[in-house]
């Protein structure tokens, strides 16, 4: 019972974020993003392009686990099960996503544009858990030597239907 309701706490921290929506900088742009950007403007076909964004995939996937890493070593014990069940239900969520959307590809009609809408899919779902996961660090521990920076506009965290669903159904 009392997993529950950390857990709950943990989920109702997620849903707060978009509380802060106001204080940040309407005009910040992630490295990362901005790296990909110019990645893709200096590719010359399709093929770099992909590369470019699984590239950015990687670098966003080594962002949920530094600040998976920096929230875990500063959490309580209940907050640290809490995280580290929501980070394991994460991957195995993003694991699952990823089958679905290699799978609904028919590979044999395969067009660039859908190539490139399905890295970018799978780019985003990555990107959407490094940015709620650095806006929770920031909000947690303002404290630290993050504390002056800049909250990227996109970091609201929007839980997905299934979630939301879940949410309504617990009454929250």
């Amino acid at each position: 019972m009392k997993k529950f309701f950390v857990l709950l706490a943990v989920l109702t921290i997620c849903t707060s974020v978009s509380a802060y929506a106001d204080t940040r900088d309407k005009d910040y742009e992630h490295p990362i993003d901005t790296q990909e950007s110019a990645c893709k403007t200096s590719a010359a076909s399709t093929e770099e392009w992909v590369k470019c964004t699984m590239k950015a995939t990687n670098l966003w996937s080594a962002e949920v686990d530094k600040y998976y890493s920096l929230l875990y070593k500063k959490l309580k014990d209940d907050a640290k099960t809490a995280m580290y069940d929501d980070q394991k239900y994460w991957n195995l969520y993003k694991n699952n996503e990823f089958k679905v959307i290699d799978s609904l590809y028919n590979k044999d009609f395969e067009t660039k544009d859908r190539i490139i809408l399905r890295v970018s899919q799978k780019r985003d779902i990555v990107k959407h858990r490094a940015q709620a996961l650095h806006s929770y660090y920031i909000q947690t521990f303002p404290e630290t030597e993050n504390a002056n920076e800049k909250i990227p506009v996109n970091t609201i965290y929007k839980p997905d239907n299934i979630i939301q669903r879940g949410l309504r159904y617990l009454g929250i």
